[in-house]
């Protein structure tokens, strides 16, 4: 598990992005942080980021025009 102290005006979703580049994180993180009240942090607050699998792209691409 890896640990965020947030800087002075951080959000929780902005902290997730940052770190997994998807939302889908956001769910599993706060149950990792069940304390976590706020939707806008203080500048040094500890937040839990457990390690969770997160779906990779592939190397396919989708082309709609050629």
């Amino acid at each position: 598990m890896i640990t965020y102290i947030t800087k002075e005006g951080d959000v929780l979703d902005w902290i997730v992005w940052k770190h997994y580049r998807t939302l889908s994180a956001l769910e599993q993180v706060m149950k990792a942080n069940p304390d976590i009240t706020d939707e806008i942090f203080h500048a040094g607050m500890i937040i839990k980021l457990p390690y969770i699998e997160t779906v990779q792209k592939t190397d396919k691409e989708v082309k709609l025009w050629s």
